[in-house]
């Protein structure tokens, strides 16, 4: 029996609520390993760290392909159509795949290291490689787990698995730092990070979750799995050299490791920030989604895609505003005079990945609804366009050059997405609320940045950040942009809070007007 929509608006909130707080001090305790790795080992040592961890990284997106996508979506479409069972079948399946990928993929990249020696690893190189093996095998294994798990809408297991191997890390680098240890110890720390995710969410994993099986699964569901494995997997080993893989490659080919550090630092507070503000929706998305089409069908996963395309487009508006107003206080608070150069990078970074956050919803349906083939030609034509950006500009504007790269590649990628979605649905995105609340943004965010400038203080990022959330959040009311469900959830959830939950409402109720009453 289906669950009522209210109770599954609920589930979701709660789910949510785990991995963003999860998530949340993931980013701050990654944010300091950051800073003191950055801090010990200079621009140059930092680079070629951040080219080792960008190598681990592609080399589990390569080992993983497919597996963890097709295995959310199918685990949690079978729980959706009432098939437990099978479900279980399809993870012991995916989970034996995955051992063998990973196998295949550590085999090739040590032929590919007896004819490619990185100059980053000095005299080191056996050592260094020895330590990617590890943590690729070992992380890989991890998400994989994870994928498991989130198909079964548990989310608990990440979540345990990412705060108590975070903070094991965070200890282990500082105690690295102050006895002034070297690039191929933080290599180490890195790898020794990736076992310990692995062995915590296989504990969590125990207690949480239910056990996979081997068993028959029906044909043509097993029909559908095989060439959303095939699909799936040409999309992500593409994408694998469309997410910054040819900006790192050229600017360590034509740049110097410098570079190399600043654009991973970039992507790395972009990331922290995308994760900061709108992992919880992410990482249930998918799983919610694939379980509502099990269910229901296609008309529901298209009324998922128009909810979550307006919390993205809210969320991603804060990160491009409070991105563009925090970013040169907080690199330099954090990292030091040594990384002002990167500022620019961060800021241009931040605003794009948050104004184009819109196509994290639109992938989603894509993949449940088994439209993988336009995600293939979306991607496909979005490398082209980075790699031919990547060459024309990287060589002769550096790290300038790999900012614009990585924003050409961005804006066609949304661009096609929403041309294929288009021919896809009959469903549309909500432009004229969109547009509305794209009026709040940059009004709060040029008000922010007066806030920000006038505070001789380092620290004046806080005032601004204030200045950008007391405009924005009662303004986004005052425009009309939420509809009535998300109102009845917040009457919902306040109602739980009692006074203060009610004296909220009230308030909201005075800028919107009677639709947010407490409900009885």
């Amino acid at each position: 029996m289906a669950a009522r929509p209210s109770n599954r608006r609920l589930d979701v909130l709660r789910s949510v609520t785990i991995v963003s707080v999860s998530s949340y001090v993931e980013f701050a305790l990654g944010l300091f390993v950051s800073v003191w790795i950055a801090r010990a080992l200079g621009p140059a040592d930092f680079g070629r760290y951040a080219f080792t961890v960008w190598l681990c990284g592609w080399l589990i997106v390569c080992s993983n392909h497919a597996l963890t996508t097709s295995s959310t979506k199918f685990i949690a479409e079978a729980d959706g159509a009432g098939q437990a069972g099978i479900a279980a079948h399809i993870a012991y399946r995916l989970n034996r795949l995955q051992h063998l990928s990973s196998a295949a993929v550590v085999l090739l990249f040590v032929v590919a290291l007896a004819a490619i020696r990185p100059a980053e690893w000095h005299d080191a190189l056996l050592p260094a490689a020895a330590l990617v093996v590890v943590a690729t095998v070992g992380k890989a294994n991890y998400a994989m787990w994870v994928a498991i798990a989130k198909g079964q809408e548990r989310f608990e297991t990440e979540a345990i698995a990412t705060v108590l191997a975070g903070v094991i890390g965070l200890a282990l680098v500082v105690a690295a730092t102050l006895a002034k240890a070297g690039l191929l110890a933080f290599v180490g720390l890195f790898a020794v990070a990736c076992l310990l995710l692995n062995l915590i969410n296989r504990v969590a994993y125990r207690h949480y979750c239910r056990p996979i099986a081997p068993g028959p699964v029906p044909g043509e569901l097993q029909s559908r799995l095989n060439r959303h494995l095939r699909l799936t997997a040409v999309l992500i080993l593409v994408m694998s050299f469309k997410t910054g893989t040819i900006e790192v490659f050229l600017l360590n080919t034509f740049a110097t490791s410098t570079a190399v550090g600043f654009f991973a630092i970039a992507g790395t507070l972009t990331r922290g920030a995308v994760q900061l503000f709108s992992v919880g929706l992410t990482s249930t998305l998918l799983p919610y989604m694939a379980k509502s089409f099990g269910e229901r069908g296609n008309d529901h996963a298209v009324r998922f895609l128009g909810e979550a395309t307006r919390f993205y487009w809210a969320v991603g508006l804060v990160i491009a505003g409070l991105g563009f107003v925090t970013t040169p206080d907080i690199v330099t608070l954090l990292y030091g005079h040594r990384y002002t150069e990167a500022i620019p990078a961060i800021e241009a970074m931040l605003a794009l990945a948050g104004l184009l956050l819109i196509g994290n919803g639109i992938a989603a349906y894509q993949t449940v609804v088994d439209r993988q083939d336009d995600r293939i030609r979306i991607t496909v034509i979005s490398l082209g366009v980075n790699a031919l950006a990547g060459i024309a500009l990287v060589p002769w504007l550096g790290l300038l050059g790999a900012v614009l790269a990585y924003a050409a590649t961005r804006l066609s990628e949304l661009a096609l997405a929403v041309f294929y979605l288009r021919r896809a649905t009959t469903g549309s995105l909500p432009l004229a609320a969109m547009a509305r609340l794209f009026g709040v943004g940059a009004v709060a965010t040029a008000v922010a940045w007066l806030v920000t400038a006038s505070v001789p203080s380092l620290w004046g990022f806080l005032a601004g950040a204030v200045a950008f959330v007391g405009i924005y959040v009662p303004a986004s009311v005052l425009v009309r942009y939420w509809g009535e469900d998300d109102y009845r959830l917040l009457a919902s959830l306040a109602n739980r809070l009692g006074p203060p939950g009610r004296l909220l409402l009230r308030g909201l109720g005075g800028l919107q007007g009677p639709r947010v009453n407490p409900l009885p």
